[in-house]
């Protein structure tokens, strides 16, 4: 039977707001620190890139730009890269897929700036509801 059976695919579906205590968190499988310098970025980046089960996520402490993180993984043909937009009290993501040279790019302009250009490029991520 398959599990989405009855189902239906929304992008309606929103979160929590993330709470971040420090200026800048790295998140990965295998560990959740705060980071002080882009080679920590970039380290877990390149670890998600030589790992097809592993994924990143670098959340900023101060919401600048309603972008509160940028989180990435693999994907049968090239990386995902999803945004967590704040909006009032709930978050919503949007998706893009990326080659490797623009998923470094976004998460470099994001941990230098807490911004992200072009999310207009971005879809809503569906969700099975």
């Amino acid at each position: 039977m398959n599990e989405n059976q009855g189902k239906k695919l929304s992008t309606e579906v929103v979160f929590e707001n993330t709470i971040c205590n420090v200026h800048r968190e790295l998140k990965t499988q295998e560990s959740e620190r705060a980071v002080d310098s882009w080679d920590e970025v970039e380290d877990g980046i390149w670890g998600m890139l030589e790992d097809g089960n592993e994924f990143v996520v670098l959340t900023v402490g101060e919401l600048l730009h309603q972008v509160r993180y940028v989180q990435a993984a693999q994907i049968s043909d090239g990386i995902i890269v999803q945004l967590g937009i704040e909006e009032g009290e709930q978050t919503r993501l949007v998706e893009k897929k990326c080659t490797q040279e623009e998923c470094l790019n976004i998460f470099r302009e994001f941990y230098d700036s807490a911004l992200v250009h072009n999310i207009e490029m971005y879809t809503p991520v569906k969700f099975w509801v």
